[in-house]
């Protein structure tokens, strides 16, 4: 049984490190395509700021959520069922505010583009991502079942919400909060790329839409 749970364990690490890799690897091509091309709404002054504005909005909103989610889980992941607090909402709220901030951060681009290539980039990679998640739960918790009867996957059902004790592990807790920031700050980048078009130090070789 330890050699099976040792294994299982494996398996998660490794479905994370892969998850970085590819988060970290859609960020560097989101770079190089912001590098090389520039917004097709420059025209439209009101309409850029929009997104970018919403863009904002939502980044900020995904990453309080993944606090919120995270002062649940920090340091409890895999020896703990949470279902309380966001995990009353749905099964993996982390997951679905990483989602609204990918979005936000993707707007901020003032593209209409680049969140559409995440939102399908989202959609073929996290399905098995999820599928990953429910195996490792459904083995290691026999309570899970149950806890799925009553909470959906992956939309919140804001209608199920019960409020839970917080107990958070400080270290694991502060090691989240500069990983969730860093993808935040990620907008800075974002600026300071347009910035350099605006002055021609970095050529503008096409208009994304």
């Amino acid at each position: 049984m330890r050699n099976l749970a040792l294994t299982m364990n494996d398996r998660q690490n490794s479905r994370t490190r892969t998850r970085l890799i590819g988060s970290r690897l859609f960020g560097l091509s989101l770079l190089v395509l912001l590098a090389l091309g520039g917004s097709s709404w420059s025209s439209s002054p009101l309409f850029e700021e929009t997104l970018f504005l919403a863009g904002v909005f939502l980044a900020v909103g995904g990453f309080c959520g993944r606090l919120w989610c995270l002062s649940y889980i920090a340091g409890r992941k895999k020896r703990v069922l949470v279902t309380t607090g966001p995990y009353s909402l749905c099964r993996h709220p982390l997951y679905f505010f990483s989602l609204v901030g990918g979005v936000g951060l993707s707007l901020c681009t003032e593209t209409l583009m680049v969140p559409l290539l995440f939102m399908v980039a989202f959609a073929l990679y996290y399905p098995h991502i999820l599928r990953g998640e429910e195996t490792f739960l459904t083995d290691n918790f026999p309570e899970y079942e149950s806890y799925k009867q009553r909470v959906p996957l992956f939309f919140p059902r804001w209608s199920n919400f019960t409020e839970g004790d917080v107990m958070i592990n400080v270290c694991a807790f502060r090691r989240e909060i500069v990983a969730a920031g860093a993808f935040l700050s990620f907008i800075g980048v974002i600026e300071f790329v347009e910035i350099l078009h605006d002055v021609n130090i970095l050529p503008t070789y096409f208009l994304i839409p």
